[in-house]
Parts: structure tokens; sequence; C-alpha cells
């Protein structure tokens, strides 16, 4: 896991600073956009809070547990806001490479605040975007918060913790086929030390999160 982690990161951070020739071949159809420039729809701020979860990300997708009516909650709350720009797409624009910068305030029975850089990978050519204009994405990046609480001090494996967690936000949007500028976002925002990758605070915590994105 801790390999499959490392390639994800490399491939996504290496295509991203060394873009390919805009040749680079008809089946790839790589275009870079840049991290500057007018947004020209590229651009996007999103707004989303959400609730703690308990269940471990193990259960939830490597044995199956995908429904949000079985997870475990606990008494945390979260809202944040982030800024993104789309920097890339490929496969016939099937798939983009965007970048996020974010700003999180938890809130209840934990209060840090947390701030986060990230890369995310996005699919967005599902069949029936005709209807409902639907996305899928995955992240890996830098969370950092602002201090230990002792339920990401139970979680962590080495009795400390860490400010600095890899961020891993799993997501999925949806939107009009007639206004794409507005989506309608879930997201499980979850920090970890990524199975020894980043931290040997392999434990961390996580929220599912509702949130409103605006394209612009």
């Amino acid at each position: 896991m801790r390999r499959i982690f490392s390639a994800l990161a490399f491939a996504i951070l290496a295509s991203t600073l060394c873009p390919l020739p805009a040749d680079a071949g008809d089946w790839f159809d790589w275009q870079w956009y840049g991290l500057t420039g007018p947004c020209d729809n590229k651009c996007a701020i999103m707004v989303f809070g959400g609730k703690f979860v308990e269940t471990p990300m193990e259960d939830i997708f490597l044995r199956g547990d995908l429904s949000p009516f079985n997870w475990e909650y606990g008494d945390s709350g979260f809202i944040g806001f982030s800024a993104s720009r789309t920097v890339a797409s490929f496969w016939r624009e099937r798939f983009a490479i965007e970048t996020e910068l974010g700003v999180g305030k938890r809130f209840g029975s934990m209060h840090e605040s947390e701030t986060w850089a990230a890369l995310f990978l996005r699919y967005r050519d599902f069949p029936w975007n005709d209807y409902l204009y639907t996305t899928v994405a995955v992240s890996t990046g830098l969370n950092y918060a602002s201090g230990i609480s002792d339920e990401e001090r139970a979680r962590a494996g080495n009795d400390r913790g860490d400010r600095i967690l890899h961020y891993l936000a799993p997501e999925i949007t949806f939107a009009s086929p007639q206004d794409k500028s507005k989506e309608l976002v879930i997201r499980l925002h979850h920090r970890s030390g990524a199975y020894g990758l980043v931290s040997d605070a392999d434990g961390g915590i996580q929220y599912l999160t509702v949130g409103l994105r605006f394209r612009f």
C-alpha cells in the first residue's frame, strides 16, 4: 500500500511540474493550462462542512462498507473553504489535474484548525452526464493541524500524533448539465500518515462533508 501511495503521488506531481508536449500522442491528448493567467472556467472555490467519522477508512474502502448510513460518527464537526484550479487535462479531457489550497476549523469535541495543499486527479466522463453531470476525484497532498486532539493521538499508533499528515480526500460531485459551474460536492476529508509514507503517526481523523463548489 505504501508503494501505491508513493507511485500515485510521484506520478501526479511529476506530470504537473513537467508537462508533456502537446503532440505527446492522440490517445493521451495532454493539455497544460498552467497555474497563472485568466481562469476561463478553470478556477473554483468551495465551502463545505460535515461530521466526524469514526469508522476507519480501511473499513470503508477496503472492506466495502461504502454506505454512510452504516458508519459510526463522533461529536465533532468541521467547516472548510478551498480554492482550486485545473492545471492540466488528458485523454480527451476525461481526466483533469487540479491544485487546491484549503483552510478549515473543527468544532465540538475537537477545536483545531487545519490547512492543506493538494493535487486532485479527477475523472469526468460518465455515460449519464447528459442527464446528471458527475465527476469523481481523489487527492494527494499535505495537511497541517494547529494542534493534536486526543482523538487523533489515540489513533496515531505512536502515542503522540503529528501535525503534518497526508491529505486524502476522495469526492464525488453532481451538477446540472446545463450549468456545470455549480457543483454539489460530497467529500471524505481525511488526514493520516499514509502507512508511514508521510509520518509514523499512522492514524488520523476524517469528516464526511457536503459542500458547494463554484467554478469560474
